[in-house]
């Protein structure tokens, strides 16, 4: 009888820890990195350009901040951005050769700039699949273009990241996208989660680092016009 207990107790054990470790549930873990792989579904294969736009998106979250990094042509252009939830701020940093800039909005400014951006039409479904073990639920996002452009994103609420598109045009979709879309400057990029662990992420990965100079919006868009048009 008593060996019997000592069996479903260590049954009960077992399956406590398998349930646990699978992505149905929210991790309580709140520090870590995403790698996402980018391709570019609206790039011609044989287009030279192509060698030397990003292959890969780091992204990095601490406690409701996360920051994202760019990197292309072997580490001249590189672009970030950085949202923290806390401080309702928003920073964009570029450097291209030694051209440093950064950009900063506050909460009424990231409102503002939110307003003048392309509404995106959200359609939710009960379609679900699994992306390295964390349970994700489809979306269609319709651009509202002439083209009437559409295309999925699969997203999930297991990542303990609150409201993680407060700062972006996917402001409705509730959880991390680990797979979407995203066009800008007439390039299109599709990133896709290939790797998430969990690991120490340091305060400073959410900073302007020094030497970079702040300009406004406007001149942020300009600029990374002029570098997108280089590419195109």
């Amino acid at each position: 009888m008593r060996f019997n207990n000592l069996t479903k107790l260590f049954v009960f054990i077992f399956i406590s820890l398998v349930i646990s470790s699978c992505g149905d549930g929210v991790s309580n873990k709140t520090e870590g990195v995403i790698e996402y792989k980018v391709s570019y579904p609206k790039m011609e294969k044989d287009n030279f350009m192509r060698d030397f736009m990003p292959e890969k998106m780091i992204v990095k979250f601490k406690d409701n901040t996360y920051t994202n990094n760019l990197s292309a042509g072997m580490g001249m252009f590189k672009s970030s951005f950085i949202c923290s939830k806390e401080n309702n701020e928003y920073i964009q940093l570029v450097k291209l050769l030694n051209k440093q800039y950064a950009m900063k909005l506050n909460k009424d400014e990231i409102a503002k700039s939110m307003a003048s951006k392309p509404k995106y039409t959200i359609e939710f479904t009960n379609e679900v699949k699994e992306i390295l073990g964390f349970h994700c639920t489809k979306a269609i996002v319709n651009m509202n273009n002439e083209a009437q452009d559409a295309f999925t994103v699969f997203y999930t609420e297991n990542l303990n990241i609150e409201n993680p598109n407060w700062c972006n045009e996917f402001v409705d979709i509730p959880g991390v996208m680990l797979e979407y879309q995203y066009e800008k400057y007439g390039v299109c990029m599709r990133f896709t989660a290939d790797k998430i662990e969990y690991s120490k992420i340091n305060d400073e990965e959410f900073q302007i680092p020094n030497g970079y100079k702040l300009i406004s919006e406007p001149e942020m868009d300009k600029e990374m016009k002029e570098i997108f048009d280089s590419f195109n």
